[in-house]
């Protein structure tokens, strides 16, 4: 038994092809806007970290992104201003100021006064706490794994003698609340 073969007409030919295009432009519609919406809303905040109340661990923060600054800095500011929660504390010593920054493939190399290391309030917590509260904040970037941290252009071994710094730092998943 031979199979019936339907042959469309030329009419039908192209009522098929205009349905295929209508199908094929509203999908890729659907795939722009999708791709806007991951790009651009999703993405329009930062993730800053500061302390819970209680000083045992960092809990996250999101701001909105200026487009107008620069992304590096604006994070530091963001630190710097402290918390809009009240159930949370600041991590970055008075007069702290983020001099400049280097990024080197996925590392940020960030230069700070004097004031960040001057001004700490001290403590093994303390210290953990500002650090990470500058890693999570800039590796919770796509682009960045890791971050040292500099004092006026030069290696140190800690802040106040507790957290090695003379090595990069990744992100500390163990310090969030939650973990």
């Amino acid at each position: 038994m031979a199979a019936n073969k339907t042959i469309l007409s030329p009419a039908q030919k192209r009522k098929l092809l205009l349905v295929l295009r209508l199908l094929l432009l509203t999908a890729a519609v659907f795939y722009l806007l999708f791709l806007f919406y991951n790009n651009f809303s999703a993405d329009n905040k930062l993730a800053v970290y500061f302390s819970t109340k209680d000083a045992n661990y960092l809990r996250l923060e999101e701001r909105e992104i200026d487009q107008d600054k620069d992304l590096y800095l604006q994070i530091f500011e963001e630190l710097k201003a402290g918390p809009e929660s009240s159930e949370l504390g600041g991590t970055i010593p008075d007069g702290s100021q983020l001099l400049e920054y280097e990024i080197e493939g996925e590392l940020i190399v960030l230069n700070f006064n004097r004031a960040l290391k001057d001004n700490h309030w001290g403590g093994s917590a303390g210290e953990l706490l500002t650090v990470y509260s500058i890693v999570n904040s800039y590796t919770a970037l796509d682009q960045i794994q890791k971050v040292r941290i500099l004092i006026e252009g030069e290696e140190v071994e800690s802040l106040v003698g507790h957290l090695d710094l003379s090595q990069p730092l990744m992100y500390n998943q163990k310090l969030t609340e939650g973990s």
